[in-house]
């Protein structure tokens, strides 16, 4: 709990107000921390070997090998980047997630509408070096 009420303030969020969404986030994320080292998002799939033993093709891998890579260790990099959390953990004070620098066509967007973000000055440390590379002529993503 401790890291993510810290993150929450450093990123101007607050965790949902219906508290059985906060616990089944954080109790999924100390699961994973447990499993696999990292608090992998619980809120995505991961899929299974299908009937012949492969994994199927897709954006996500399994779990054990996700935890590899950064995409989905919370805090992800959609809430690094665009200040979105697909968990419902970091929102606003209402319970909604930010949506304001998701693309246009993502899903959050398309779910949620424009979601504002009350403290633009807060979060999206990821985001900001994007835009810095960006606007310095460099490629970022």
């Amino acid at each position: 709990w401790a890291y993510a009420r810290k993150f929450a303030e450093k990123s101007g969020t607050h965790f949902h107000p219906d508290p059985s969404i906060t616990e089944a986030v954080i109790l999924g994320l100390a699961a994973n921390l447990d499993e696999y080292g990292r608090p992998l998002c619980p809120c995505n799939f991961y899929p299974s070997k299908d009937e012949n033993g492969n994994w199927p093709e897709g954006l996500y891998l399994p779990k054990d090998e996700e935890v590899k890579r950064r995409t989905w260790i919370c805090a992800c990099d959609e809430m690094q980047i665009y200040k979105y959390c697909h968990c419902l953990l970091f929102v606003t004070e209402e319970g909604l997630p930010i949506t304001e620098y998701l693309p246009e066509g993502h899903e959050g967007r398309e779910i949620y509408g424009l979601v504002k973000d009350p403290t633009p000055d807060k979060g999206r440390a990821l985001g900001r070096v994007l835009e810095r590379q960006r606007a310095e002529g460099g490629h970022a993503e």
